[in-house]
C-alpha cells in the first residue's frame, strides 16, 4: 500500500490556503468544486474515479462529517494546525473502514517540533478581496505539550455574469480555533486531546429567471455552519515494538442555510445537526518478522434537518414548521486485523479482513490481500486486492438539497442498497540513479450497486426538477498513472506525470462513462533555488474534457477540458521567515456561467502576496 504525503510546507508552495487546495497538484487526483454544481460547489476530492462518501476523509484517525449531500468540502479544512496529508488510493476497507472504495486522505497534526515555545504566524492578501491570518503558539515540556492555533480567513462574493448579481462563489468568512495537548502519564503511557471549533458563514445571492409580472428578483442564501470536534486518544507503549491505542471521539455539526426572498417575507429557514460519536481500540504486536496489527471500531452517526417556511398569498402570510429530515440514526460496529510478514528482506505478504455489522444491512466481509517486493536497492514492486462495501449514507437516504430558485432539487432515496466492490491496484518504483524516480501505477475497480445522482429527474413541478440518488447497477474504472521525479541539480527538481481514467456504466444500453470523470490528466512541476536567496515553485496541469451524459435528442455532454498554471516566487526575509508572491490559475481558465455542465474552475486567475515566520528563530 502505498502512501503519498503532502506536508503543510509543500501545500503552502502550491499556494495553497486548505486542503482541497494541497491536493488539487496530486496525480490522479481531482478536487474541482465546478463538478458539484448541484451541491452547492464543495471541494470534494475524486480518486480513480470515485468521490463523495467513497472517499473516506480523516483527521487524525477520525472520520470527518458536515459534509454536503455526501461530499465533504475540503476547501472547509484550514491548513492552521495541519503537520502533513496522507493520501492512500484505492481500496482500504480492511484497515480503514468499508466506505474507503476509493482511497482514504487523512489530516494529520503532531505535537510541537521545538523544545520549549515555540510559534508561527501567517498572513497573506488575496486578489479577491481576500484575507487569510494564521497564528500558533506551543509549550513542550519534558514531559508534556501543549499548543494554540487561531485562524481567520475571509473572500469576497464572485459573480461571472456581469448582468447578474448571482454569486458563483459565495462572500465566505472562516474563524477557527483549535487547542491540542498531551502528556506521558508514568512510563509507556501517552495521552492526546484535540479539540477544535471551526465557524463559517457564507453569503450568496440566486437571481433565477425573470417571471412574468414579477421580473428581475433576487434571493439571499446565507450559510453558517458550526463544527466541534474533540478526540482523545491514549497509547500504551507495550515495549519491542508493540502498542495498543484507545481512541474516543465526538463530532457536531450545525448548519442553518436560508432561502429569502428579497423585499419580500417569503422565506425558508433549514436547521440540520449531525453527530458522530466513535470509540475505537488497536493493537499491534511485534514479532521479529510479523507485525500483526488488530482493532475494534463502534460509531454512531445521526442526522435531522428542519425546515421552516413563510409564504405569501393572496390570503396572507403563513408560517410552517415540518420535519423534512426525520432523526436519521446509522449506527456500525467493526473488528478488523492485518498481518505484515516479512518473509525475506525483500519480500514482505500483508493479508487483511475487516468485518463490519450495520443493523439496517446486516454483516459483511472486507478481505485484502498486499505484497510488496523490493528485488534491488533501486526497485520496489507492490501488488495489492481488496473488497469493498459501502452502506448509504443518512445524507443519501434522507437528505434535502433545495435549489428550487435555481430551477433544481436533490432529495434522498430512503431505497437505496449498499455498493458492493472488488478492486485491483499495482505499481513500480524505479530509482536508477541518484536524484531520479519513475513509477508506473495501474488500476482496475468493478462495483455493484453503484450509489450516483439520476440524471432524470423524478418530478417536474412548476419549473422545478426534483432529482434523487440511484443504484447504478454495475460500474466500472481503470486507469494508469505515470510519473517521475529528477533532481537535475542542487537548485532545480522537476517532476512530471499523466494519468490516464476510464470509467463505465454498465446499465444502460448502450453503455456510456461515468459522469464527470475526465480521462486524461497530465501535469508538471519545477522548484528551483535561484540567486539572491529566491525560490521559485511551478505547476503546470492540463484535465481533458469529460463526459456529462447523452440527452433525449442523442446529443452528447461533455464538460469542457481546461490547462491552468500556478507559480509562486519567495524570499527569506529575516531567519525562519519568508516573504512570498504568486498566482493561481494564472492562464486564467474559468467556467462559463451561460454553458451547461461546465467544470471549469469557478476562480479565474488569482493573485497573492504574504508572509509567514516562525519562532525559534536561530533555528533555520
Amino acid at each position: 500500500m502505498r502512501t503519498r504525503v503532502v506536508t503543510r510546507e509543500e501545500a503552502e508552495r502550491r499556494g495553497a490556503t486548505n486542503v482541497g487546495e494541497a491536493l488539487d497538484g496530486e496525480l490522479g487526483v481531482q478536487v474541482n468544486p465546478s463538478a458539484y454544481g448541484a451541491l452547492g460547489n464543495p471541494s470534494a476530492i475524486q480518486i480513480q474515479g470515485f468521490d463523495l462518501d467513497r472517499v473516506l476523509v480523516l483527521e487524525d484517525g477520525e472520520r470527518v462529517i458536515g459534509d454536503s449531500g455526501g461530499a465533504i468540502d475540503l476547501s472547509s479544512l484550514p491548513l492552521s494546525d495541519v503537520s502533513r496529508i496522507e493520501l492512500v488510493t484505492g481500496p482500504t476497507s480492511s484497515l480503514y473502514g468499508a466506505s474507503a472504495i476509493g482511497g482514504v486522505v487523512n489530516v494529520l497534526s503532531a505535537p510541537p517540533a521545538h523544545p520549549g515555545f515555540s510559534g508561527r504566524g501567517r498572513l497573506e492578501g488575496r486578489s479577491r478581496a481576500g484575507l487569510l491570518a494564521q497564528a500558533s503558539g506551543a509549550y513542550r515540556g519534558e514531559h508534556a505539550w501543549a499548543s494554540a492555533d487561531a485562524s481567520f480567513q475571509r473572500d469576497d462574493s464572485l459573480t461571472l455574469l456581469e448582468d447578474s448579481a448571482a454569486t458563483a462563489l459565495p462572500e465566505r468568512a472562516q474563524h477557527l480555533v483549535g487547542l491540542r495537548a498531551g502528556a506521558a502519564l508514568g512510563r509507556g503511557i501517552d495521552v492526546r486531546l484535540r479539540a477544535r471549533w471551526i465557524h463559517d458563514e457564507q453569503d450568496g445571492i440566486e437571481q433565477p429567471p425573470p417571471l412574468p409580472g414579477l421580473g428581475v428578483y433576487l434571493i439571499d442564501v446565507p450559510e453558517v455552519t458550526d463544527r466541534f470536534t474533540l478526540h482523545l486518544t491514549e497509547t500504551l507503549d507495550l515495549g519491542g515494538g508493540s502498542s495498543l491505542r484507545l481512541a474516543a471521539g465526538r463530532q457536531w455539526a450545525y448548519r442553518t442555510s436560508e432561502r429569502n426572498l428579497r423585499g419580500s417575507p417569503q422565506s425558508e429557514l433549514r436547521e440540520r445537526t449531525g453527530t458522530l460519536q466513535s470509540y475505537e481500540a488497536i493493537a499491534t504486536i511485534a514479532q521479529g518478522r510479523l507485525t500483526w496489527v488488530a482493532g475494534a471500531r463502534a460509531e454512531v452517526e445521526s442526522l435531522t434537518q428542519e425546515l421552516e417556511r413563510t409564504t405569501v398569498s393572496t390570503s396572507g402570510v403563513f408560517e410552517s414548521t415540518v420535519d423534512e429530515v426525520p432523526d436519521t440514526e446509522l449506527g456500525s460496529a467493526a473488528v478488523y486485523g492485518q498481518l505484515a510478514w516479512k518473509l525475506t528482506d525483500s519480500l514482505t505478504l500483508m493479508p487483511g479482513v475487516r468485518g463490519e455489522y450495520w443493523p439496517r444491512y446486516g454483516a459483511v466481509l472486507a478481505p485484502r490481500l498486499a505484497v510488496a517486493y523490493r528485488p534491488a536497492p533501486s526497485l520496489t514492486l507492490r501488488i495489492s486486492g481488496g473488497r469493498g462495501f459501502r452502506a448509504p449514507s443518512a445524507k443519501e437516504l434522507g437528505f434535502s438539497f433545495d435549489h428550487s430558485g435555481l430551477g433544481y432539487k436533490l432529495e434522498g432515496n430512503p431505497g437505496l442498497a449498499p455498493e458492493t466492490s472488488w478492486g485491483a491496484n499495482g505499481d513500480v518504483t524505479w530509482s536508477p540513479r541518484e536524484g531520479l524516480t519513475v513509477r508506473a501505477g495501474a488500476f482496475a475497480n468493478w462495483v455493484d450497486d453503484l450509489i450516483d445522482f439520476d440524471p432524470k429527474p423524478i418530478d417536474t413541478s412548476g419549473g422545478v426538477d426534483t432529482y434523487t440518488y440511484m443504484n447504478v447497477a454495475k460500474a466500472r474504472t481503470a486507469g494508469v498513472e505515470l510519473s517521475a521525479t529528477f533532481q537535475a541539480a542542487s537548485w532545480l527538481r522537476a517532476e512530471a506525470g499523466y494519468a490516464y481514467l476510464w470509467t463505465r456504466d454498465d446499465t444502460g444500453n448502450p453503455r456510456q462513462p461515468l459522469s464527470g470523470k475526465p480521462p486524461h490528466t497530465a501535469q508538471a512541476a519545477l522548484r528551483a533555488d535561484l540567486p539572491l536567496q529566491l525560490e521559485l515553485v511551478a505547476r503546470l496541469r492540463t484535465i481533458s474534457s469529460a463526459f456529462i451524459e447523452v440527452d433525449d435528442r442523442g446529443v452528447t455532454r461533455r464538460a469542457p477540458g481546461f490547462t491552468t498554471l500556478d507559480a509562486r516566487l519567495a524570499r527569506p526575509l529575516w531567519p525562519s521567515s519568508q516573504a512570498y508572491v504568486g498566482v493561481r490559475n494564472l492562464l486564467g481558465a474559468q467556467k462559463d456561467p451561460g454553458r451547461r455542465n461546465d467544470h471549469r474552475p469557478l476562480e479565474g486567475r488569482t493573485v497573492y502576496l504574504g508572509v509567514v515566520a516562525e519562532l525559534p528563530w536561530e533555528d533555520s
